[in-house]
């Protein structure tokens, strides 16, 4: 019991730096462009200041990955038409396109997908363990930073849109 407090200390002073850096709420998110894995351009400058946006950081080899897209499919459904944009970013850490293809199929994944092939975008979202959900207002402010589905209602989306 001793020593799993020990590790789990220390790993928890270990990584505390790294996530006091990371992106949080009320910053501002960077845009960024790209090719998805069916071919279309995916441009986050156009959608900064126009449209909120949800941004989902993955691996295929992430259980909890898994376990997230039926609930982010819904709000895709429900909120994608009302104008929200929805990013998907396999980070590419110990990660292949054809895995990450075969995980988009198996698990539906109905949004847009990017392969962050050298780590870039989780660099710059500074991305510490997935599934990592950013979610940002139309002005791109972060209003929400979490390590799975988040909290959604029509209010919420809402006042993403003010």
């Amino acid at each position: 019991m001793h020593k799993r407090f020990l590790a789990f200390s220390l790993a928890f002073f270990l990584f505390l730096p790294l996530t006091a850096n990371a992106l949080g709420v009320g910053d501002t998110i960077t845009s960024f462009s790209g090719t998805d894995l069916d071919g279309k351009p995916v441009d986050l400058a156009k959608v900064i200041g126009k449209q909120p946006v949800m941004l989902i950081f993955w691996a295929s080899w992430c259980p909890n990955c898994k376990r997230e897209v039926p609930e982010i499919n819904k709000f895709y459904e429900k909120y994608g038409p009302q104008g929200m944009a929805f990013v998907g970013i396999n980070v590419g850490f110990n990660d292949s396109i054809g895995r990450a293809r075969a995980f988009i199929e198996i698990t539906k994944m109905a949004y847009p997908v990017l392969f962050d092939t050298k780590g870039t975008l989780s660099k710059q979202y500074k991305v510490q363990g997935v599934p990592t959900i950013i979610v940002a207002n139309k002005q791109g402010r972060v209003i929400s930073r979490s390590f799975g589905a988040p909290e959604l209602t029509d209010e919420q989306f809402k006042q993403l849109n003010q």
